[in-house]
């Protein structure tokens, strides 16, 4: 059985690294989610990094904030096998952050699964071009 745990190195929590993704970043979308990423050079520590945001403004209460945040994590810790080996083969490393967009609508894990799939996905063909 692969280790699928999540690591503290693999969060991303620097504030410089955090501006350069937003700044610098590309952006892809698949309702309710978007993700905007930056790729660098190669570092041992951890190939990707990533955050997750659940805007206040569109989800009001914390229990559905922190719900959505946990299914977002969930579907990113048990997908990113997509993405890991691209980025090996590639020499790359990125810094990921996922944006909830749905306004007032919890969406369930099924979905946030099947887009975060496709969102990772996208993620891996990018780093061939």
């Amino acid at each position: 059985m692969e280790n699928n745990r999540l690591y503290k190195r693999e969060k991303l929590c620097s504030r410089t690294a955090i501006a350069r993704t937003f700044d610098c970043g590309h952006s892809l979308m698949a309702y309710p989610l978007r993700a905007v990423y930056h790729m660098g050079p190669s570092r041992p520590e951890a190939p990707a990094r990533f955050m997750i945001t659940i805007p206040k403004k569109k989800i009001h209460t914390a229990v559905q904030r922190v719900a959505l945040r946990r299914r977002t994590r969930e579907a990113y810790r048990l997908n990113r096998q997509l993405l890991l080996p691209a980025l090996e083969a590639a020499g790359r490393s990125l810094d990921v952050a996922f944006i909830y967009l749905a306004k007032d609508e919890v969406a369930p894990y099924a979905v946030i699964e099947e887009k975060m799939r496709d969102i990772l996905t996208r993620i891996a063909q990018a780093t061939h071009d």
